[in-house]
């Protein structure tokens, strides 16, 4: 591991747990001669994480000097947690509209996690915030988000049975109307979403800045998590906010957990060994003190992965199309993968199930998906949607290559 990473991790635990972390380890790690602060940084924009992590380091005398030549950080910042702010209090405002009209959907992960960042809650960015209602209640849930100025991204297919999610947006936030969790572009993720099927039946609230917001269980709810996480890892990868959301939430929540129903969850989908991993890298770099459950596989491994990939695998062209190679072997199983010029080809042609995933209407509308691919192709051609040229390509195949290695180590492929 690098020394940038090594001070990454170092200022992330002494965030979290300051009673365990050392001052003189930490200054003798900030002080020495090659201490990239611009390096740093960038990890933590690559993890989502720049507010929390700028935030916390502000207090370093090894810092200042930097800071204060870098003035553009601090403006950075500031306009990022405020824009937090500002989604924070818009979907308070929705959720208490839905409460008006007697509707209380599912919040999953967004606000709920960074409440687990206490007072720093708004220094832990979400794009978006996520909330799972069923069927029945869709068109209701569409009149309140359109009421309260709402736009909606596209039409889910006539009969809602491919839709993972219906996107809306307003001025200052963005909202995930799920009717399933996971979606279904694969068995992977039906598995999942079976395991969510009765989570309307129980009730959890958790008052947030005075209003009452429904979640699920602390079990489903962690349970969601890992396979939220899951989910990303064996697509375009995963980074170390979700390692972090994931951990804060067994740290609070642990004695609430019924243990022997998650472990069954994650047996189901082979997540285990995943979660042992974090579980191991979280005690071992950030001070946490978790139980150690289960078996790890190979922690080093999937921490530089993590760091690799970033929060979603999604910060590069590169990075994007290795995610959707990945996915696609995933899918169609590792044997597909051997052969280079067919992964390019899929890569270009999509399945109609993939298709059908991205573009609901088109499940109405099959003749539609030769436009689609058209424009897909002009994309690709311009490098909006992948690398531009066969070099990239190559990288892109490459990380996946190296992706598909580790999730054999998991038993995925």
């Amino acid at each position: 591991m690098t020394k940038t990473k090594e001070i990454f991790l170092k200022i992330l635990k002494n965030s979290f747990h300051p009673e365990m972390a050392s001052p003189a380890e930490l200054e003798s790690a900030l002080m020495g001669e090659g201490t990239d602060w611009e390096s740093v940084l960038n990890v933590a924009k690559k993890q989502n994480l720049f507010p929390f992590v700028y935030d916390t380091v502000t207090g370093y005398p090894a810092f200042s000097d930097f800071d204060a030549a870098n003035p553009d950080n601090f403006m950075f910042t500031t306009l990022d947690v405020s824009a937090q702010m500002q989604r924070t209090e818009a979907f308070l405002h929705l959720y208490q509209a839905f409460l008006s009209h007697n509707l209380m959907p599912i919040v999953m992960k967004g606000i709920i996690c960074r409440s687990l960042y206490g007072e720093k809650a708004d220094f832990r960015p979400s794009g978006d915030e996520d909330i799972l209602i069923e069927k029945r209640d869709y068109v209701k849930a569409v009149e309140i988000l359109e009421a309260c100025g709402y736009q909606k991204e596209a039409d889910p297919d006539a009969k809602m049975t491919i839709i993972q999610e219906v996107t809306f947006h307003s001025e200052n936030l963005t909202v995930e109307l799920h009717l399933n969790p996971f979606g279904l572009q694969s068995a992977m993720r039906e598995k999942m979403n079976d395991w969510f099927r009765n989570v309307f039946r129980s009730e959890e609230t958790v008052e947030i800045k005075g209003v009452q917001i429904r979640t699920m269980t602390p079990t489903d709810h962690f349970l969601f998590l890992v396979f939220h996480a899951f989910k990303h890892f064996i697509g375009g990868g995963f980074g170390v906010r979700m390692m972090l959301d994931i951990l804060l939430f067994v740290e609070k929540y642990e004695k609430r957990i019924d243990w022997a129903y998650v472990s069954r969850g994650m047996n189901d989908i082979g997540a285990t060994g995943f979660y042992a991993d974090l579980v191991e890298l979280g005690n071992r770099y950030l001070a946490f003190s978790l139980s150690q459950k289960y078996i790890p596989v190979c922690p080093a491994e999937l921490l530089d992965d993590m760091f690799q990939m970033g929060i979603f695998g999604n910060s590069t062209g590169t990075d994007r199309t290795a995610g959707r190679m990945v996915a696609d072997t995933v899918q169609k199983g590792r044997k597909h993968y051997n052969n280079k010029i067919m992964t390019y080809i899929r890569l270009l042609f999509p399945s109609r199930k993939t298709w059908y995933s991205w573009q609901p209407y088109l499940k109405d509308k099959p003749w539609m998906i030769l436009p689609e691919w058209f424009r897909r192709i002009g994309r690709f051609m311009r490098g909006e949607s992948s690398t531009r040229d066969m070099s990239g390509l190559d990288k892109s195949y490459h990380i996946a290559e190296k992706r598909i290695d580790l999730l054999k180590k998991y038993g995925v492929l």
